[in-house]
């Protein structure tokens, strides 16, 4: 039986502008409150605050957060290179837990902002607790979206090659590893499934010709075999740098807008619809 009162929380840093799809992205976590929350550390902020119930912004800077991993951790980052952040946030907890109170929560997370979330609640296993690890990914950690128990975690700090991991320039992606899932998952079996949270990965449903629809909380994904599934979360990461990305602001503010390789529409006439009906012929 789902327990519904384990809360888990995502600790999202993210350095320089907030991309332009953030608010559509902090909407979509506010419907998944009081079970989920999301921390955002920026460089960009100058003071804490509630963006809505799910999200918390933190000013934070990238010179904090290496003093942060030495004093904490003994950890030495090299340098300012963004792109080891994915491998960084697996160890916010150990320097932020005390500032945010994050032991009041039962998983602690990690996530991107190129995506839109649906009902996660709903994708969550029974029993949840009784797992080390909870992914979007088939048996192994998931960069878009993994939930780690915080009874787990402290095998992450004491590993003896965390260091390893961490101190590097290059991009070692050991946030999507094998090793990352068998060093927290301690005597607790693991999670890890596309099926429900991500089922554009799945067999038989396409993840480059597809769109979805993201409607009060809710996202259904549509592809060109004529698949309509409800998904936890739509992932738009091929689609977010191209210049034919377009992000219509005012579909925010409707209950009901799409997301596709052209960008984020509101559906103020058929024609929108109809565009990303056509999209999945391109």
């Amino acid at each position: 039986m789902l327990d519904l009162q384990l809360k888990s929380a995502f600790l999202v840093p993210f350095f320089g502008e907030l991309p332009a799809y953030f608010p559509f992205w902090a909407k979509s976590c506010e419907f998944n409150h009081p079970n989920f929350h999301w921390f955002v550390y920026n460089d960009r902020i100058t003071e804490s605050k509630a963006l809505n119930p799910a999200v918390t912004l933190i000013p934070y800077q990238f010179e904090q957060m290496v003093a942060d991993f030495k004093q904490r951790l003994d950890i030495n980052i090299p340098g300012h290179f963004l792109r080891r952040v994915c491998d960084y946030r697996l160890m916010f907890y150990f320097l932020r837990h005390d500032k945010e109170n994050l032991d009041r929560y039962d998983f602690i997370g990690f996530t991107d902002m190129d995506l839109v979330y649906g009902r996660l609640l709903g994708c969550m296993p029974e029993d949840m607790n009784s797992y080390s690890m909870i992914s979007a990914d088939n048996d192994r950690p998931c960069g878009p979206f993994t939930l780690i128990n915080r009874s787990q975690l402290h095998a992450l700090k004491e590993y003896k090659y965390i260091k390893k991991h961490m101190e590097p320039k290059e991009h070692r992606t050991f946030n999507e590893s094998k090793e990352l899932l068998q060093v927290v998952s301690g005597t607790l079996p693991p999670y890890c499934r596309v099926d429900l949270l991500q089922p554009t990965m799945t067999r038989g449903v396409s993840n480059t010709k597809v769109y979805a629809i993201w409607e009060k909380g809710k996202v259904t994904i549509y592809d060109i075999y004529f698949n309509r599934l409800e998904a936890g979360f739509f992932h738009f990461s091929r689609y977010k740098d191209k210049k034919r990305f377009v992000i219509d602001a005012d579909a925010l503010h409707h209950d009901r807008w799409g997301v596709f390789k052209f960008g984020i529409t509101g559906f103020t006439s058929r024609w929108n619809r109809t565009k990303m009906n056509l999209s999945l012929l391109i």
